[in-house]
């Protein structure tokens, strides 16, 4: 059976439960973790894992009773939560492993009920198949959904709901007004947000799909709102509202059925409000038009276009002096939000007039296009290069050609470019935060915060360097009173750096802390077997060592750190992004990591070798020397392999040629080209025949049959039309260790 996508689904839980922003647990953080739980029950469920189906009840039960706030002890809540996590992750890789697990969860279980009470029935227990196959098909039949029939789980809990539920529509409405006043206020988005999470744990947890979808919709909306993905619109504001008037309707509704009376019949149309949420979060502004107030109203279907032309035709005749909204109002022919909906729609087109919104796939074709066009134009230089004889004119134009897809190109990519400066400002807000629970003082210092990213990589690196940014609290900045002692000032600082080098985005973290001890690292990678001599080990590889499983030099377990977990996460974050990162310390004076990440994804500088028959791409971010090294810099050492003597040291040697099983030209390694290669496990000498050119390359996926193959990254067309493969070193290492 496939396990990986259920072991990803609970490293990615895992991760975003040690990035928490503080350690108490709020309702927006307890529904996320809730809906990743439901996608991890489904792939439980599909590979008959039920050790991990009983996890995820209790689990949920904790959640949704931190939702409802009843809950008393949330700190043993959230311990409990992070041991569950743990555990259905021994489970997951016991079952990869071996198929089964050995293990027992009851005293888990046991531990949980002592907390909340007993684990709801309709929770624990496993779907069947046919009841899990026509649940999927609910769920994705808005029809089907439309038409359930409402029932009753729980009298006393959904009357309390329905109370409840109503109160917090008016919380929503009342703080909707706000917001559309001051669109920029984020603690009024997170005064609409609450309600919807509160109404969607509890629907949740009646089994009230129509209200908890439609909820769960709203909350998505606004939290990519609040998180400043997308703009607070006047689009954004009727959907709220539309969305709030649905869910007050389909609780009255519900109270009707409670009380015994005959539901009312409604037309809403859930699918097709859903369908403007979707919308609105993909950044299209639904309502906006280039239209007059009257010609909105005409295709809104608020007035007739007669009717329109009448009260035109008496302001021209000088029978009416007041505007065409009032004269509609005052005429009691519209309502005065209509007019205000049409008037907020016109300055909408105003707005739209300097910048426009353009859906993210249509700028990820535009990207993917270039990038055929980058092929092309390699295609066609490397097509000039076997000519002998080409026209002079010819090459003019041709040279015109590739300076505009140069261009061309870095346009492209400049238009998914961000400024840091969001990701920098929510780091320095987590730095308070952990200061205050850790009794430090620290300041920040940013630095380059205007700095450009590729917007589909900013999320991507900011759970890395939030596990940084904690290492440097919890591990790197001492106690106000040492620091005293030690002659600092009683406030640290951490300084957050950004910058382009290189063709790269460099972030750097530093800290002016105690700094790395050079000697407990090594003892506690000796302990855990990690490490077995210092010899000939440089102080990176050293440090490098605190990005291992299980290796934490923390005295103790803190609420930030010290399970030796993170750090981790934060090396395989990196290398998912094809990043880098390196180390600087000094006892007594601090650290600081820096890490290197390509500008974009979509290309790739690399160095392009040739192995056999076959061309190979290897990224230059890892690449430190190449050469051909003399006969005598050459070893074999029984029990411990082959290695080359270079940049004054002995290091490993993997014959590319051997990892995937190929015939290559040379095989002894003076004859051949050797490429240094940094790693995380230190550098190796990477064997090849023979390097064949520099070259920036378009980064293809290998398709789902081979995605999954260590050691490779993905794919390129290159110049001369070749498909060449991009090498993962990290994976490739990793593989040839494994021989």
């Amino acid at each position: 059976m496939n396990y990986e996508k259920l072991v990803k689904l609970l490293n990615d839980l895992a991760q975003e439960f040690l990035v928490m922003e503080s350690s108490e647990l709020d309702i927006p953080t307890a529904g996320k973790f809730l809906n990743q739980l439901e996608e991890i029950l489904a792939q439980a469920r599909a590979l008959k894992v039920d050790p991990i189906k009983g996890c995820v009840s209790t689990l949920s039960s904790i959640l949704e009773r931190i939702i409802m706030d009843t809950i008393q002890d949330k700190a043993a809540a959230i311990s409990m939560l992070e041991d569950g996590i743990y555990l259905m992750q021994s489970i997951a890789d016991s079952h990869k492993k071996t198929g089964t697990y050995d293990g027992s969860i009851q005293e888990f279980m046991d531990k949980v009920i002592s907390l909340v009470g007993p684990v709801q029935n309709a929770v624990t227990e496993a779907a069947s198949p046919q009841e899990d196959a026509r649940a999927r098909t609910d769920a994705q039949d808005p029809a089907t959904r439309d038409e359930e029939k409402i029932e009753i789980q729980d009298e006393a809990l959904t009357r309390d709901f329905i109370t409840e539920g109503l109160e917090y529509i008016e919380e929503i409405e009342i703080n909707i007004l706000n917001l559309e006043n001051d669109p920029e206020n984020k603690d009024y988005i997170n005064a609409i947000f609450r309600p919807f999470h509160s109404i969607k744990g509890v629907a949740s947890f009646l089994n009230l799909e129509k209200i908890r979808s439609l909820s769960h919709d709203l909350e998505s909306l606004l939290d990519r709102a609040r998180n400043g993905e997308i703009s607070v619109t006047s689009s954004l504001i009727d959907v709220v509202l539309d969305g709030a008037d649905a869910l007050k309707t389909m609780i009255r509704q519900l109270r009707d059925v409670l009380e015994g009376k005959a539901s009312t019949t409604t037309d809403l149309d859930i699918p097709a409000l859903i369908a403007r949420v979707k919308k609105i979060e993909e950044g299209f502004d639904v309502d906006a038009g280039a239209k007059k107030i009257g010609e909105i109203l005409v295709d809104d279907g608020v007035i007739s276009e007669e009717k329109l032309n009448q009260v035109l035709s008496e302001k021209e005749a000088g029978m009416s002096s007041k505007k065409l909204g009032e004269a509609l109002i005052g005429e009691k022919i519209v309502k005065p939000k209509q007019v205000s909906q049409a008037l907020r729609k016109q300055v909408d087109r105003v707005a739209d007039m300097a910048t426009i919104r353009v859906d993210t796939v249509k700028l990820d074709d535009l990207i993917d296009m270039v990038g055929e066009l980058v092929i092309t134009q390699s295609m066609i230089s490397q097509g000039m290069k076997n000519q002998q004889n080409v026209d002079k004119r010819l090459t003019r134009d041709i040279s015109q050609f590739f300076r505009i897809t140069s261009a061309l190109q870095r346009i492209s990519t400049s238009l998914r470019m961000i400024p840091i400066r969001q990701t920098f400002q929510r780091m320095s807000r987590l730095v308070r935060d952990l200061a205050k629970n850790a009794g430090k003082q620290v300041s920040v210092e940013l630095v380059g915060e205007d700095t450009e990213v590729d917007r589909n990589m900013i999320d991507e690196i900011y759970n890395p360097l939030v596990h940084m940014i904690r290492n440097s609290v919890d591990h790197g900045l001492e106690m106000p009173e040492e620091r005293i002692k030690a002659g600092k000032p009683e406030r640290g600082l951490i300084t957050l750096k950004a910058y382009h080098r290189g063709g790269n985005i460099v972030i750097e973290i530093a800290d002016d802390g105690r700094g790395l001890d050079r000697r407990k690292i090594l003892d506690k990678a000796f302990r855990v077997g990690l490490a077995h001599s210092d010899e000939g080990l440089s102080d990176q590889e050293i440090y490098k060592m605190i990005f291992m499983p299980g290796l934490s030099t923390a005295g103790k377990v803190t609420d930030v750190s010290g399970r030796g977990v993170g750090m981790d996460v934060v090396k395989r974050a990196v290398e998912k992004l094809r990043g880098k990162i390196e180390i600087e310390s000094a006892v007594g004076e601090g650290t600081r990591f820096i890490t290197r990440f390509p500008l974009t994804l979509a290309i790739i500088d690399g160095m392009i070798v040739k192995s056999g028959p076959e061309h190979y791409i290897l990224p230059t971010i890892s690449i430190l020397q190449a050469l051909r090294p003399p006969r005598d810099a050459y070893n074999s050492v029984v029990g411990k392999g082959e290695t080359i003597n270079a940049m004054g040291r002995l290091m490993p040697l993997i014959r590319l040629y051997d990892m995937f099983g190929l015939e290559p030209e040379f095989k002894d390694p003076w004859e051949a080209i050797v490429v240094v290669v940094d790693s995380e496990r230190g550098a190796r000498c990477l064997m090849v025949d023979k390097i064949i050119g520099k070259a920036e390359v378009v980064v293809k996926s290998l398709g789902e049959g081979l995605k999954n193959i260590k050691g490779l990254a993905g794919g390129a067309i290159l110049g001369d039309g070749r498909v060449g493969l991009i090498v993962d070193t990290e994976g490739l290492f990793e593989l040839a260790e494994q021989r």
